[in-house]
């Protein structure tokens, strides 16, 4: 066993030093481009997108009712109307285009998080985490550090009674959210009696000043994100409100014929 441990010693050493040698001629900007890529936050959006799509719903059947009162559409004018849920249809459609532009595609936050850590971490710390996080275990613990932002990221939400879980038609999004949450609290797990180079690097001061932030400052990030994107949906609503005229008028052809 003594051996055993020995030769993977030497073989980690080995690839580290060939990995430290290559990033070398490498540029801070581009490891740490590298280093943000090796995460993957896709619980985190699955969460995102389920609130705002909940978001969306409320506001275009917000909408759609405010124009049925303004145009004496009647009692008939309701979400189980098939014209009233044509219009919501397209207004929902045209509302989560926008959110993902706005949210779900990260793009923003791949520059956010690189700036946080150009400013809290050393290109040789920067070193130290790709060659960690490039490792078996070490990608594990990034799966776990994910992870932990989605926790982070649905607790604020949830507690803060902003996510609602039974909002008609947005059970796809639940579904996926739910899904993605538990495939990834399957996969993230491993024996840490197995992997004491990953007990080292929780332990060190860059692992653990690299969780803090990967986990407290990446879900600030997503939750103030999501709470400006869901803050615009009202406005992107209205602006969306010409597209649920045909509709409206279909209806009110209908029940004047």
């Amino acid at each position: 066993m003594n051996s055993f441990r020995a030769a993977r010693a030497v073989l980690v050493a080995i690839s580290l030093t060939a990995f430290l040698m290559s990033a070398a001629f490498a540029s801070k900007t581009d490891k740490i481009e590298e280093l943000v890529s090796l995460h993957d936050l896709k619980t985190s959006v699955a969460i995102g997108n389920h609130y705002l799509k909940q978001q969306a719903l409320l506001a275009v059947r917000s909408q759609l009712a405010a124009m049925g009162a303004a145009q004496n559409l009647g009692l008939d004018w309701n979400p189980s109307n098939p014209h009233w849920k044509e219009a919501e249809a397209a207004m929902v459609q045209d509302v989560m285009k926008q959110v993902t532009r706005q949210f779900s595609s990260m793009e923003w936050l791949s520059e956010e998080w690189a700036q946080l850590d150009d400013r809290d971490f050393k290109e040789s710390d920067i070193d130290t985490l790709l060659a960690h996080f490039k490792s078996s275990y070490g990608r594990k613990q990034a799966m776990i550090m994910d992870h932990s932002v989605a926790i982070q990221v649905q607790s604020a939400l949830t507690f803060s009674g902003k996510m609602i879980y039974d909002v008609p038609g947005a059970q796809q999004e639940r579904t996926t959210m739910q899904r993605t949450f538990d495939a990834e609290d399957q996969d993230m797990r491993f024996n840490m009696n197995e992997s004491p180079e990953g007990v080292q690097f929780a332990m060190s001061p860059v692992g653990k000043r690299y969780f803090v932030n990967a986990v407290l400052k990446v879900s600030g990030m997503i939750i103030y994100r999501l709470d400006q994107t869901a803050a615009s949906i009202p406005q992107m609503v209205k602006g969306f409100s010409a597209q649920a005229q045909p509709a409206v008028d279909a209806f009110r052809r209908q029940h004047e014929g």
